[in-house]
């Protein structure tokens, strides 16, 4: 059997080789392949889309924009006047819609929401017998593999 498997690079995969070398599985049959990031080899563009950065100005302007109008609307009836009522709401409107996306975009991290663009780093595959098939699949899972595949052998 060939059970292939991904990994973050970290000790742990040096700590579930060496329980596989323990097991009896011999470095012969084992292959460790280090992968390489696109996304750390590409050029930078020129253009820089919405991102963690200009996304909350740009939510903050727009909730700017929404709340000046209703202030410019109800500043007609109101002591202090549309100019004035439009520049406080389109501050207030600023800072809520910087704010509130800021907060969202922490809570999501905190919570660990961006985890699924996780890139594994390092590819184990090892060559075992059906035997031992489980055991490794445990060791593995046992020390944090991204994912754990299985391949039969063909005899040929």
């Amino acid at each position: 059997m060939l059970i292939l498997s991904t990994f973050e690079h970290s000790l742990e995969i040096e700590e579930a080789l060496a329980v596989l070398e323990h097991m009896g599985i011999g470095r012969q049959r084992i292959m460790l392949v280090a992968m390489d990031n696109p996304i750390r080899w590409s050029a930078p563009r020129a253009v820089q889309t919405s991102g963690r950065t200009t996304l909350p100005f740009e939510v903050g302007m727009a909730a700017a924009t929404a709340l000046s109008v209703i202030g410019i609307c109800y500043g007609f009836v109101l002591v202090w006047g549309p100019i004035i009522w439009g520049i406080l709401t389109a501050l207030a409107g600023f800072v809520i819609g910087f704010g509130m996306t800021r907060w969202v975009q922490n809570v999501r991290e905190a919570a660990g929401i961006k985890m699924k663009g996780r890139i594994p780093e390092l590819t184990l595959i090892v060559r075992c017998p059906e035997e031992q098939l489980q055991d490794v699949c445990r060791v593995l899972s046992q020390y944090h593999a991204l994912s754990v595949g299985q391949i039969q052998e063909r005899l040929s």
